[in-house]
């Protein structure tokens, strides 16, 4: 009896099961729990940043909700583009085959980012998170060129700024912008400048990621190819160049 040829897997599956682990993990919280609340499958209270619900009726969702509710409008689908496009890219560059540190480097930040957003009184982390993950990537990326709204150009270490720059100008999200660019410092910090002076290195990645996260030396396959070996820190990025145009966070007609 002949096998029945195998039908083609669907585009859109396959550009999902692409998608890196942890990136594929944000994007799919970031579309059920901004659906869910926009089509009133829950309130949208419920999703939102409350320290004193949190402790106080042990409501513990609400620290992993406001990373991920947008409303569904055209600067929610920027963002979730944002989301997509530069953790992607330090998922398959600076963490290839390091799940585990790309894990841990999440969640310091969303540490972080709770206790700013507790101190600040802000109850939508979703834009502190995306910009935390921009400014790792223009760390990354200096020198990496970025087409702006207008053609205008610039290195990629002056991203985050111009992205802050443009909030403040277009009456955006000023505080989440600055909150999610002073996190992914501190980790920066930590990680790669103070340990370059001498100093200890204070983040390192629990041993326990490891073993639900173990390094890889094989290729992974990603929607921007298939990278096979870790890319050199001090020279990722140099002479690529990343264009910033219609329907992305700035947009441009």
């Amino acid at each position: 009896m002949s096998r029945q040829p195998a039908q083609p897997e669907n585009e859109i599956v396959a550009w999902y099961r692409s998608i890196p682990t942890c990136t594929r993990f944000l994007f799919t919280s970031f579309l059920a729990i901004t659906l869910a609340g926009n089509f009133g499958l829950v309130n949208v209270y419920s999703l939102l940043y409350y320290p004193r619900i949190i402790f106080t009726k042990y409501q513990i969702w609400r620290i992993y909700t406001p990373f991920f509710y947008y409303t569904l409008d055209l600067n929610g689908a920027i963002q979730l583009y944002l989301l997509y496009r530069y953790s992607s890219e330090l998922e398959t560059t600076r963490f290839i085959a390091r799940t585990a540190d790309y894990v841990y480097f999440l969640l310091v930040e969303a540490g972080l980012i709770l206790i700013f957003g507790w101190l600040l009184g802000i109850m939508l982390l979703n834009q502190c998170l995306v910009m935390a993950i921009i400014y790792l990537w223009s760390q990354e990326f200096r020198e990496s060129i970025v087409t702006f709204i207008f053609g205008i150009r610039f290195k990629g270490s002056y991203f985050p700024w111009v992205l802050l720059a443009f909030d403040v100008l277009r009456g955006g999200d000023v505080l989440s912008t600055a909150v999610g660019i002073i996190a992914g410092h501190i980790y920066y910090y930590l990680q790669e400048l103070y340990p370059a002076t001498g100093g200890s290195r204070l983040l390192n990645t629990p041993q326990l990621l490891y073993r639900y996260f173990p390094p890889s030396s094989s290729g992974t396959r990603t929607s921007f190819g298939t990278a096979f070996a870790p890319r050199n820190q001090n020279t990722a990025g140099e002479g690529s160049t990343h264009i910033w145009g219609r329907g992305q966070r700035l947009g441009s007609s």
